[in-house]
């Protein structure tokens, strides 16, 4: 009983919407920090990636578009997944390894990981994160494409980790085609404003 306890007592604080539980002033402040931005915003492309370790969690649509469209632009990408996702070769595996990606566990991968990408479909998003982030390395960046988790929910992600969001408002099939073509979809970007402990969250996302 007192296990039963402790587990409704933790779920009840990972779903504490974030937003709501700030004051009106920091959500004004938040609000007031929303932009359009402009194209000369991204002349640095991925540079601030280039020389990274990047590591997808999950590899459906948005995960294998976004992962091949970053491999396309000169970063490093491999995909962790489940063991049993790897032992039993479910379309997540056969996404990556057939498209040349490395492929390994969370303990095997995400150690190395520099930014650690939360492609996964929402409701999967705490236990992955939970499951992913005791082995993440000090001021490693966890990157999602969906607020959910953070804002719906209320995950409390490590103080040291730097958390963004780049999520594009259309299919992973139709970012990886407007790529190709060269150009672009609209995306939302993001960073914490309680997770960005150097400063470099924007310049991460972008």
């Amino acid at each position: 009983m007192a296990m039963f306890r402790s587990i409704v007592r933790a779920e009840a604080h990972v779903r504490t919407n974030y937003f709501n539980s700030l004051s009106l002033s920091s959500k004004l402040d938040q609000l007031g920090r929303c932009r359009f931005m402009g194209k000369n915003e991204f002349a640095d492309g991925v540079s601030k990636l280039k020389d990274k370790n990047i590591v997808i969690i999950g590899c459906g649509a948005q995960g294998l578009n976004q992962g091949l469209n970053m491999r396309d632009s000169g970063c490093n990408v491999s995909y962790a997944l489940r063991k049993d996702a790897i032992e039993s070769k479910r379309q997540s595996f056969l996404n990556a390894s057939t498209n040349g990606f490395k492929v390994g566990t969370y303990e095997q991968l995400v150690p190395s990981a520099d930014l650690v990408c939360n492609l996964t479909p929402d409701k999967q998003h705490t236990s992955v994160v939970l499951a992913v982030m005791p082995h993440m390395k000090k001021n490693a960046t966890l990157s999602y494409s969906h607020g959910f988790n953070i804002v719906e929910e209320g995950m409390k992600i490590r103080e040291d980790l730097t958390v963004v969001m780049v999520a594009p408002k259309c299919p992973g099939t139709e970012v990886r085609e407007e790529y190709k073509r060269g150009f672009g979809v609209p995306t939302l970007i993001a960073v914490h404003p309680e997770n960005d402990p150097l400063g470099e969250g924007l310049d991460i996302a972008k």
